[in-house]
């Protein structure tokens, strides 16, 4: 017995060191384990077109992940990576979907994750002229279906011309009334032009609208003006006082006499004063200067008007004659003759 008892703690204390490194191994081996374990993580990887996959990995980087869940990866694609406490983590793939753009008889095509027709457009490279629209509109934002159309648009100008009508003007005087029938064209008429311009909306090629945008008279008509007879209307242009039946409302004298008639170069008067219809010479002993004077014929057929005395000359100053009427030409200076008038003293 005592010698059983005796080999047999032998074999074990020969054994000890074997259990012992056993031991030690597995330690290392657990704790090998554990060290991995604790580095490694679930990773979900997910693409926008439905695709899912688990890993268990502790690799990081996305493209590297898509590699190992067999998703293959786009270069417009967008990539969400997002790490969680813990070993827990997602990558999320947004895949670019494609934009047709169609513009200049061609179609591109913009690939993009999210976004506006701007910048579809930006991506294909495709610019807008200062007018130039889409269809949307450039801050539309964009979908898989989404069709763009870029519509070229031009302003066209152009310029036609029409005339301006002139009308017929008529001075009246009485200074024909020894021929009613008589008529002198102060002047020749003629007709005026207008520029206009029309502008085109071209959308695509087409004209769409069109409008005058201007209207410029390039050339301004011209009346013709004639000089006809009426009774009453007087030769002077001047104004004055209202004329009741022939005589002036208002008056300080009244000399009756002689008349006749003149013409001159335009220039001044023995006064200083100018020479014009209007102006007639006088005896400034009797009409100073200056003095404004109503004139008509006794009879009321031939009407002078009002006027300034602004001249005189030898039959003034003689008496062979109360007034000397100017006239803007000989012709009608004679045309008038010598007649006897009223000459009515305004002031």
């Amino acid at each position: 017995m005592i010698r059983f008892t005796e080999h047999l703690r032998r074999r074990l204390l020969g054994l000890l060191p074997r259990f012992s490194a056993l031991a030690a191994a597995c330690c290392a081996l657990a704790l090998a384990l554990c060290a991995m374990t604790w580095s490694l993580g679930v990773v979900i990887v997910s693409d926008s077109n439905g695709s899912r996959e688990v890993l268990i990995t502790r690799e990081q980087d996305p493209q590297r992940l898509m590699a190992e869940a067999g998703i293959e990866a786009r270069e417009s694609d967008a990539f969400y990576y997002t790490a969680y406490n813990g070993s827990l983590a997602s990558l999320s793939i947004q895949r670019a979907f494609p934009v047709r753009v169609m513009a200049d008889g061609q179609e591109h095509v913009a690939s993009l994750v999210s976004g506006t027709v701007e910048r579809a457009l930006e991506l294909c490279g495709v610019s807008l002229g200062e007018h130039d629209y889409t269809e949307p509109s450039l801050h539309e934002p964009v979908t898989e279906d989404t069709v763009i159309t870029v519509h070229r648009v031009e302003y066209r100008d152009t310029l036609t011309y029409e005339s301006i009508p002139f009308e017929t003007e008529y001075v009246y005087t009485s200074l024909f009334y020894r021929n009613r029938n008589r008529t002198v064209t102060l002047q020749e008429g003629h007709e005026g032009t207008n520029e206009i311009t029309n502008r085109e909306r071209v959308v695509d090629g087409r004209v769409e609208s069109s409008q005058i945008v201007s209207i410029v008279e390039t050339v301004s008509p011209q009346n013709t003006i004639i000089k006809a007879y009426a009774a009453g209307a007087p030769v002077s242009p001047l104004d004055g006082p209202a004329v009741v039946d022939g005589v002036p409302s208002s008056y300080t004298a009244v000399y009756t006499g002689r008349a006749t008639g003149y013409s001159a170069s335009r220039g001044r008067g023995a006064s200083g004063l100018g020479l014009h219809y209007g102006t007639v010479a006088v005896n400034p002993a009797l009409i100073p200067y200056g003095t404004k004077l109503y004139i008509t014929s006794t009879d009321g057929r031939f009407v002078y008007g009002y006027a300034i005395a602004t001249d005189t000359g030898g039959a003034l100053l003689d008496g062979s004659a109360l007034v000397d009427l100017f006239y803007e030409s000989y012709s009608e200076a004679l045309m008038n003759g010598v007649q006897q008038v009223n000459v009515y003293v305004i002031g």
